[in-house]
């Protein structure tokens, strides 16, 4: 009986799962809403003493599926950079809006070919989700350096994307 429950209760709140996944993660939501919605719910499972589905579950499953997505954002951005990564896209969205999103990606990849070096790095880290303080960390870089070359690097592609017909 308890296994049948859980279903219930799987099948009833996947949606209020996806739903803080979209709302946390934004455009990484489709790469990892799966792994998030598991980790949910065997958090859930765990948690439930003498198997016992509580009354109102969805206060802990939303704060579970709010936690787990901030960990599997944090382990994206460890792990990525821009690159190959950026052409991956959220087939849910409108098929022009998934060409323009990967246009955009060749884009920013062919301008920042274009920028310095260390510009490049400190914009590329930039992108990807690293504050100044850990970009200087990274690159063991002094502060000031590190903050200026995120701040002309970003200029410099947002020059260069202007060139070539992107707007903010």
């Amino acid at each position: 009986m308890y296994e049948e429950d859980f279903g219930h209760l799987v099948r009833q709140y996947s949606r209020l799962i996806r739903s803080a996944v979209a709302r946390v993660a934004g455009p990484s939501a489709a790469r990892i809403c799966d792994d998030v919605e598991q980790n949910v719910l065997i958090a859930l499972w765990q948690a439930m003493p003498g198997e016992q589905i509580p009354d109102h579950p969805s206060s802990y499953i939303y704060r579970a599926a709010v936690r787990e997505t901030i960990r599997a954002v944090r382990g994206l951005k460890q792990t990525s950079e821009l690159g190959p990564e950026a052409d991956k896209a959220d087939f849910s969205a409108p098929p022009d809006a998934i060409v323009e999103s990967k246009e955009l990606g060749r884009a920013i990849r062919a301008a920042l070919s274009e920028i310095g070096a260390d510009r490049r790095r400190a914009v590329t880290a930039h992108l990807a989700g690293y504050d100044v303080k850990e970009i200087m960390a990274m690159f063991e870089w002094p502060y000031h350096k590190a903050r200026n070359l995120i701040a002309r690097g970003m200029a410099d592609l947002r020059r260069k994307l202007e060139a070539r017909g992107y707007r903010d």
